[in-house]
């Protein structure tokens, strides 16, 4: 009876160590080719806990499979560091302060109830950050009521009313937007700090557009609605991972052009492991991944899910990676100090 349980679970196993396998290579293959495999990727975290306890369970038995889990796993170790950081860093130098935060529109809506526009507005000027990288931003009758001297707003070619910011401290000798698919999804402002010209981008990848339901279902799947719930959830994220594959294509492609040093904000509406973080980030530096502490989820609806980033040039070093635990959208703001 023993030795049939062993052989279950040595099949379980193997069918989860397959998937891992195939997580770890989804970011290095578009969704354009082959959209199912980005699904892996966004389930490496749970992929990878479940043949660590595997691992536990063939080393307590002393058996030789864990050999297989071990080798696999610590392949998999280059990719933990995305989601738990473990290398908080702090600096006495000279840094400047980013902060990059989705508003969601401002909570014009009230999705969030007693958060009102200046709620929101009022903590962002009490951070005191140097640059500001804002996704949904939107602007109404009442312009927002910013400290900050310097700024870059760019619309959506349809909605002249909703796009993407950058405020500053420091002035903003040049602006532009990248235009994709009709819309503004990204900007940038080459920003003069001191002696140094550093360039700000400022995006926001293709959204999987949730309905209300579909967050209900993932946090509180019922058997009836379980046929219904996945294949919604599935035909949305199909659609945009492929868009954000293209977006990131035409991104990197504009940020080689650069004749300066780069900072990086942004919701990418991706996990560190897919196509589109590895496509934009390159030789960029995670700032996360250099001083972040604890888990990085940034997202508030989903626990652990880290989908907003701030990057930066291979050259510059970042220090005191924070995720602020405030809820006045459906993202977290983050920030960090950036040594040019």
């Amino acid at each position: 009876m023993k030795k049939i349980f062993n052989n279950l679970i040595f099949i379980l196993n193997s069918f989860t160590l397959s998937l891992l396998i195939l997580s770890y290579i989804s970011p290095y293959i578009s969704p354009n080719i082959f959209w199912p495999i980005s699904f892996l990727g966004l389930f490496f975290p749970i992929l990878y806990l479940i043949n660590t306890l595997f691992l536990l369970y063939w080393i307590t038995n002393k058996k030789k499979q864990f050999l297989s889990n071990i080798i696999i796993l610590l392949i998999g170790t280059q990719y933990i560091q995305n989601y738990i950081g473990l290398n908080p860093k702090t600096t006495n130098n000279e840094t400047i302060k980013i902060l990059t935060f989705n508003v969601r529109m401002f909570n014009t809506y009230d999705w969030i109830p007693n958060i009102k526009k200046d709620t929101i507005i009022n903590y962002i000027n009490q951070e005191h950050a140097d640059i500001i990288c804002i996704q949904e931003f939107y602007e109404d009758n009442k312009k927002p009521n910013l400290n900050y001297k310097f700024s870059h707003v760019g619309y959506r070619s349809d909605n002249n009313q909703l796009g993407l910011a950058i405020y500053s401290k420091f002035p903003q000798i040049n602006k532009s937007n990248i235009i994709i698919n009709n819309n503004n999804i990204c900007i940038y402002s080459d920003i003069k700090i001191k002696k140094d010209t550093i360039r700000v981008y400022n995006m926001h990848l293709a959204s999987n557009w949730f309905k209300q339901s579909d967050y209900s279902f993932i946090n509180n799947p019922k058997k009836e609605t379980v046929r219904d719930g996945v294949t919604g959830i599935i035909e949305r994220m199909k659609i945009s991972y492929k868009k954000r594959a293209d977006e990131a294509y035409v991104i990197r492609k504009n940020i080689e052009k650069s004749p300066y040093k780069i900072i990086l904000c942004g919701d990418f509406n991706d996990t560190p492991v897919s196509y589109s973080y590895r496509n934009i980030k390159k030789d960029l530096k995670d700032s996360f991944y250099i001083s972040g502490n604890g888990v990085g989820n940034s997202f508030v609806n989903i626990p652990a899910l880290r989908i907003d980033y701030i990057m930066h040039d291979h050259s510059l070093n970042s220090f005191n990676y924070k995720k602020k635990d405030i809820i006045l959208s459906d993202h977290y703001p983050i920030s960090c100090e950036i040594e040019l």
